[in-house]
């Protein structure tokens, strides 16, 4: 196991659950936020997930430069924080858009909501993956050996479940 990588992203976790929860617990999560329409803990979600693609994105940049022990830590710590985030805010908003029958899809607020979470889990699962293959902590077996186009891929994904993360945050509280 690389311990930089895995203490950092457990760390930049770790930070980003108390922070969460500490809005929750202060029962300020519903006040307004700071982007203006939205609640707080919406505006906090969005701001950190922006700042997840990005950091991504410049893990890319460091891998292809040849930093890849610096693309290592990075990778881990953004891919880790996005699981704080899925678990402690938007596992619990889909409470808010339960699909009861086949017709509520029209719904563009819940279509789009739902097809974030879709593909939301699955980058989010990919990432997961590549930080425990590339952590050294899943067993040899179970490496992809197809690891670079999965990264690509994931990256990819997180982009496209961010531009869908800006699409719901309109349907949820602009439109």
């Amino acid at each position: 196991m690389r311990k930089t990588a895995f203490l950092a992203g457990a760390a930049s976790a770790a930070a980003t659950a108390a922070l969460v929860l500490g809005i929750q617990s202060a029962g300020k999560e519903g006040a307004p936020g700071f982007f203006g329409p939205g609640a707080l803990i919406a505006d906090v979600n969005l701001s950190l997930e922006i700042l997840l693609v990005l950091g991504l994105t410049a893990g890319m940049f460091l891998a292809r430069s040849g930093r890849i022990e610096a693309h290592r830590v990075n990778q881990t710590v953004w891919v880790l924080v996005n699981a704080v985030l899925v678990a402690l805010i938007m596992v619990s908003s889909l409470h808010d858009v339960k699909i009861e029958q086949a017709a509520d899809l029209a719904s563009p607020r819940l279509a789009i909501t739902w097809l974030h979470a879709l593909i939301g889990t699955v980058a989010a699962a990919a990432g997961l993956w590549l930080v425990l293959q590339m952590n050294d902590i899943l067993p040899r077996r179970l490496h992809v050996a197809a690891w670079k186009t999965l990264m690509r891929l994931t990256l990819a994904g997180y982009w496209a479940v961010a531009l869908l993360g800006f699409a719901v945050y309109w349907f949820w509280y602009v439109a």
